[in-house]
């Protein structure tokens, strides 16, 4: 066994749905054995948005943004992103995404994420409001 593992993921243009929705999510730490990181591959068509806020108690999220443009909810704070925008969100932070709909192609993002112990240690640490009005 060797230290290290590869995977594909594809180029961002290949992250979509297969089923047609406007947003596509792939968490690459489910595909690959992390211990300390996890890593998802996303995105959203124009005018596509979070399902819901949320927020991490133990992990520190970092969000590369790589194409397209959009606006992240950060607590009461919403700032534009668009490729090359990187964006670190720590614990407690209530955050929410949206791709503008005027955006000339999809938003796409790695979010990469982190707590200081395995992730099976930490386990899901994840709280939601699915109820909160999106600030767009």
């Amino acid at each position: 066994m060797s230290g290290y593992d590869v995977i594909q993921v594809g180029a961002p243009s290949s992250w979509t749905d297969p089923g047609g929705a406007p947003t596509a999510k792939r968490f690459v730490d489910k595909e690959i054995p992390t211990q300390f990181i996890g890593t998802s591959v996303n995105a959203a068509e124009p005018g596509a948005q979070s399902a819901f806020w949320h927020a991490h108690e133990r992990l520190e999220e970092l969000y590369v943004f790589l194409a397209g443009r959009g606006q992240m909810a950060l607590d009461e704070d919403v700032i534009d992103v668009q490729a090359g925008t990187v964006v670190r969100v720590g614990q407690g932070v209530m955050r929410a995404w949206h791709a503008l709909p005027d955006s000339p192609e999809p938003l796409r993002w790695l979010c990469v994420r982190s707590g200081g112990d395995t992730l099976a240690d930490i386990g899901r640490d994840s709280r939601f409001d699915k109820e909160r009005p999106r600030p767009w």
